[in-house]
């Protein structure tokens, strides 16, 4: 097993050799020399650029974490675990906010993960997704693993299904307690149940709880008549083009495929990675809130990623770039515009611009005009210094931007009350 470490995002990675004696902490972590090198050597490739940025720190070489979370992984080193930089030195507050919001994240596995695995989150993220996956193969295995029917040609010692009495003379003159036949077996080893069992027998050795291990045990036992998977790609060939794919798979093959395939929206582990299982913060955190949105928004209509308008209204005749807000709320004649950005807001910089990019205004303000909307929203994610909404920013008489904390590490229906009692609150200014 990889000796595990844990981080937040925007945290620094150091090499112990130019430290020694230095703890780790949320925010820093320190790496043997060579498993350092290693990683510093991905640092520098083109498809690692949006994960870790090489910078100099206290005259050292250091590596940041940018705003992606989840799993990295060196080979024979160290895996890491990255979390959303949301609650300051509780990993563990950080890891189960995580996990709610890979609940809300479309087309993936993780809408699997339950209340119950997102209350063991003082386990790592890896053991957690293990477990999750083993809950799934285990319901399969409750109800009985997928099985299909094999064409079988031999020589038997008993009749059944079609004789082929040309095989027959030849292979049997000398064998006469012996007969020809060509049948349909009943077998087990259909390409998901492969899968699955491939991805079991890889996560045996990689699993550091007894509890999981036995689990994975007991699993390649109801798989044992099932063979390993000699061609992934082919397996999974199969499964898509299959017309008769069992729906009660789905879930656990998604497991599956992150598991195996090792790799998140676009970023792949490569050769210099055992691991890479990525996923970008500002889209889970706009998913996340849309769902909040959706679902628990008590009045008017909420319309996700609309694209009814143009920057431009014409040109040669035709509009031009299309605007596409995350959310537009709609309550009545008032339309509020809002958006979201997974960014550290300084609320104590009151000289300054709060660490606001001045692109999200221009942004909002487009939003706004062509809209109509009189009241824009910014929702970042609340830290220590930013707790409650900014004092509102007036572009004009006529267009407000209202910069609003969004704590994900609260009930999701609380968060989008506390929005639209702010929005009630612009109807009666």
């Amino acid at each position: 097993m990889p000796l595990r470490k844990t981080i937040s995002e925007y945290g620094c990675i150091r090499n112990a050799d130019d430290f020694p004696g230095n703890a780790d902490s949320f925010s820093e972590v320190f790496l043997p020399g060579p498993t350092f090198r290693q990683l510093r050597e991905l640092a520098g490739q083109d498809d690692a650029d949006t994960i870790l940025q090489l910078i100099w720190q206290k005259g050292r070489e250091t590596l940041r974490v940018k705003n992606y979370v989840g799993l990295l992984e060196i080979p024979h080193g160290v895996q890491l675990e990255i979390l959303p930089k949301i609650a300051r030195h509780q990993p563990d507050v950080a890891r189960r906010s995580l996990l709610r919001m890979l609940r809300r994240l479309a087309n993936s596995p993780f809408r699997s993960i339950s209340n119950a695995h997102t209350r063991s989150s003082q386990l790592p993220l890896w053991e957690i997704f293990i477990t999750v996956f083993l809950d799934e193969v285990e319901r399969l295995v409750s109800q009985g693993i997928q099985q299909t029917y094999l064409t079988v040609e031999g020589n038997e010692p008993f009749w059944k299904g079609k004789f082929l009495p040309g095989q027959h003379l030849r292979q049997n003159l000398s064998h006469a307690e012996r007969i020809a036949i060509r049948y349909d077996k009943r077998t087990p080893d259909t390409p998901p149940n492969r899968i699955l069992k491939t991805t079991l027998n890889l996560l045996r050795p990689r699993t550091g709880t007894l509890r999981n291990q036995a689990r994975i045990r007991q699993l390649l036992q109801a798989f044992d008549e099932v063979s390993l998977s000699e061609s992934l790609t082919a397996d999974w060939q199969l499964v898509q083009t299959s017309s008769r794919q069992e729906s009660r798979y789905a879930t656990a093959l998604r497991w599956a495929e992150a598991l195996l395939q090792q790799e998140a929206y676009g970023v792949r582990a490569g050769t210099a990675l055992s691991l890479a299982l990525l996923f970008p913060m500002d889209r889970i955190f706009e998913q996340y809130v849309t769902h909040g949105f959706r679902h628990y928004w008590p009045s008017g209509s909420v319309s996700a990623q609309e694209g009814s308008m143009h920057l431009v209204d014409t040109h040669v005749g035709t509009p031009k770039f299309k605007l596409r807000p995350d959310l537009v709320i709609r309550q009545g004649l008032q339309t509020v515009i809002l958006d979201t950005k997974w960014k550290q807001v300084d609320g104590a910089d009151r000289k300054g611009n709060y660490g606001i990019d001045t692109g999200d205004l221009y942004q909002l303000y487009a939003y706004g005009k062509k809209y109509n909307a009189r009241d824009l929203i910014l929702l970042y994610p609340a830290n220590t210094t930013f707790q409650e909404p900014l004092d509102v920013f007036g572009y004009d008489p006529d267009t407000r931007l209202h910069v609003v904390p969004f704590d994900v590490t609260q009930p999701l229906a609380q968060e989008v009350e506390k929005i639209h009692a702010l929005t009630l609150s612009f109807q009666t200014k």
